[in-house]
């Protein structure tokens, strides 16, 4: 099919009034041409996009001379688009990466028609061995594919990261995959790439240098080449943290300027993708103009930071005879011509950069330990640099408990009092008002009533991004919901959930579509919760007024329904008679107390099992223990398994989708006290087990450290606010 369309535009653009159409459209305006790859034809490059044949960019460069006078870019912005009555108009030729063909092939080609032009680098890519996230990516998948584990290793590697969503084998190929990834920050592309090069091991096609060195930089300046910024990394900058995304477009200007003599004038953002506040980035680091991959030419008055160019390749200059075709290139060019300029806010480039806004709606907050999404709630706020973000919390009711100085931002209450629910359209209405007189660029909703309330409020508000928060597995979810959701579909942008588990269920059970989740895996300070020394672990028990030498279970959950403690009470009474002086722990409150209180008694487990309350020093808790339990119907994420791991305590949890995510050792059935004991005992029995359980957990729980959720949670807000700004 795209052979058949190549056929037609060259026969097209070579009927004779047609041509000459095309022919005063290419002179509309001004073409930046932007180029990567020069390489002689056979050669293999993992993206054909970027491919431009010897034999196609000679003709190329013959042809741009015939009809274009080529300038050095930074001439041709100081001079602006226009031309002189009777002249040719002017062009400009880049290349972006600073590949090593553009020395050995592209060079020579431009040197003897005494033509110059400008390469943009990745600074710190110049002069080493290191590839491209999508390189390595594409080099992996064909290895994998020769001995045919592709989907078997891929697996491996989404299972590793929390973030990544669920793969059907279908997907698991370069293109789907470069897709995923280029949805997330480059760090994080990167590992997971890194991850896949240990199953395949050292590649011989990636062997060697692929970019140039700071020699043949200087040699190419020498000659009249100029050189702009690339970044530093060849960082996706619209999925980078502010601070991140601010180092690269400045250091590297910094970096370029030691080593050329002189700073760079000219930026280029890598896959061209940028926003406002990256527009005033590069504006105040210094530089005098920025470009894009926006197809159109310029025309009139441009902005000097968001430059559009023309990219090039053998697809957009082949013929069917597998020759330059002038009219291929032309019918290109004038295509571009007619697309209309991307709009412009010079308004907004004028103003300083303003911090985003982000309200997170929530019923109320009574105690940051009452449960699993108070806490991650806290963790991110607190991720959120106020230099970039300004965050609020928009309350349904007032705190019971906590004052204003118990939270790290402003509180705004929308009903004076407890007894909000009584009164759902003012309710919504003073929700509402509250959201358009602070004007967030985000609305994040979080708990079943907050999600109806301020997903609407927000939605009538005009709110640009409105986020549904669903960070358990929708266990309260009745029939009746099923009307409402569906209009909360309707009116949210996006979902953000912590676990695959929520995100399958968000999927198949309520159809939201994939692309419209990201999955913010939730975060454990490994600082805090780390494997206790022996020294540690008496003084644990002795503060908890614990036996030294005592079998210990901790149950760090809330005593609630859906947790389920009841099964471990019974479970304990099973496992008494069997494991001497067993004390079991439940760290946390709830509802069902008084009742489980009774039970316990008439279990005749007084002094056995002990309810501890909410506790603020869980790590206590699990120093003291030799094992953990959680005996939930439903979760989402537990943020106490992830303890559990963290502390490298081997545990025995319910089997259901979001502890199989995390864990998959020993699990029992749901509801099932027998099965937990016979399990419970199993363990406790297998001592080597319990070993290869401890390390395997606080390696896994490496990819939850709370170091790594600031950028992540950053890029994430950044991303979704750049069109907000």
């Amino acid at each position: 099919m795209a052979g058949l369309k190549r056929n037609f535009k060259e026969v097209f653009a070579g009927v004779p009034i047609i041509k000459g159409a095309i022919g005063q459209l290419c002179q509309s305006g001004t073409p930046i041409f932007m180029f990567h790859r020069v390489i002689p034809d056979g050669t293999i490059c993992y993206d054909r996009e970027m491919a431009t044949s010897t034999k196609l960019f000679e003709g190329f460069l013959d042809w741009a001379t015939d009809k274009y006078q080529p300038l050095p870019l930074d001439e041709l912005v100081r001079r602006g688009p226009g031309r002189a009555n009777g002249a040719k108009p002017a062009c400009s030729i880049t290349f972006d990466d600073g590949w090593l063909d553009n020395f050995t092939y592209a060079f020579p080609l431009l040197r003897s028609r005494n033509l110059r032009a400008t390469i943009f680098l990745p600074v710190r890519f110049i002069g080493t061995n290191r590839r491209f996230w999508q390189e390595k990516l594409r080099t992996c998948l064909d290895e994998l594919g020769r001995r045919n584990e592709i989907n078997a290793c891929v697996t491996r590697a989404l299972n590793v990261f929390p973030w990544c969503p669920p793969l059907e084998p279908g997907q698991m190929n370069f293109n789907s995959l470069r897709r995923l990834l280029l949805t997330r920050s480059s760090s994080e592309a990167d590992a997971f790439v890194t991850r896949l090069e240990e199953f395949t091991g050292p590649v011989a096609a990636l062997d060697g240098r692929a970019f140039l060195n700071w020699e043949e930089v200087s040699a190419m300046q020498k000659a009249g080449i100029s050189f702009g910024s690339h970044t530093l990394n060849h960082t996706l900058l619209i999925h980078a943290d502010p601070s991140t995304a601010s180092q690269e477009i400045r250091q590297s200007r910094q970096e370029m300027e030691a080593r050329l003599g002189a700073p760079p004038s000219g930026f280029s953002y890598p896959w061209g993708a940028v926003n406002f506040r990256l527009e005033r980035e590069a504006q105040e680091a210094g530089y005098a103009y920025a470009v894009t991959t926006r197809g159109e030419l310029i025309k009139d008055a441009p902005d000097a930071w968001t430059l559009p160019r023309l990219a090039v390749s053998s697809s957009f200059l082949q013929s069917r005879r597998e020759e330059f075709s002038a009219g291929l290139v032309s019918y290109y060019i004038a295509s571009r011509s007619l697309k209309r300029a991307s709009p412009r806010n010079a308004a907004k480039q004028r103003q300083p950069a303003e911090r985003i806004r982000i309200a997170f709606v929530i019923d109320s907050i009574d105690s940051w330990e009452d449960g699993g999404t108070e806490r991650q709630l806290a963790k991110i706020l607190e991720a959120l640099d106020r230099c970039y973000f300004e965050p609020e919390l928009y309350f349904l009711r007032p705190s019971k408990r906590l004052k204003s100085d118990d939270f790290p931002c402003p509180v705004r209450i929308v009903n004076s009092r407890p007894d909000w629910d009584h009164s759902r359209l003012s309710t919504l209405i003073r929700l509402k008002r509250l959201i358009q007189a602070r004007k967030p660029h985000i609305v994040q909703t979080l708990f079943q009533s907050s999600m109806f309330y301020g997903t609407m409020a927000a939605w009538l508000a005009g709110v640009p991004k409105i986020v549904i928060g669903r960070r358990n597995f929708g266990h309260w979810k009745r029939i009746i919901d099923r009307i409402p959701l569906g209009l909360l579909q309707r009116m949210a942008n996006t979902w953000q959930c912590n676990s695959r588990t929520v995100w399958r269920s968000l999927t198949h059970s309520e159809g939201i579509p994939p692309d419209r989740i990201e999955i913010l895996p939730n975060a454990i300070d490994l600082d805090r919760f780390s494997p206790p020394s022996p020294q540690q672990r008496q003084k644990a028990r002795q503060l908890l007024g614990l036996s030294p030498s005592a079998p210990v279970f901790v149950a760090v959950q809330t005593l609630y329904p859906v947790k389920d403690p009841r099964t471990l009470i019974e479970a304990a009474s099973y496992l008494r008679p069997l494991i001497h002086d067993a004390q079991f722990l439940l760290v946390g409150e709830g509802p069902l107390r008084l009742d489980l209180e009774i039970l316990i008694e008439n279990l005749g487990l007084k002094g056995t099992v002990r309810l501890e309350g909410a506790q603020a020093d869980v790590p206590c808790y699990l120093s003291a223990a030799d094992m953990g339990l959680l005996t939930s119907l439903s979760e989402a994420s537990s943020n106490s398994v992830l303890e559990y791991m963290a502390t490298g305590i081997p545990a025995v949890v319910s089997d259901i989708p979001a502890n199989r995510e995390l864990v998959n050792e020993v699990l029992f059935e749901p509801g099932n006290a027998r099965d937990l004991a016979d399990k419970v005992l199993s363990l406790w029995s297998n001592r080597d087990g319990q070993m290869k359980i401890r390390s395997e957990y606080r390696c896994r729980a490496e990819q939850y450290d709370a170091k790594a959720l600031r950028p992540r949670v950053q890029s994430y807000y950044v991303s979704l606010a750049s069109e907000a700004l």
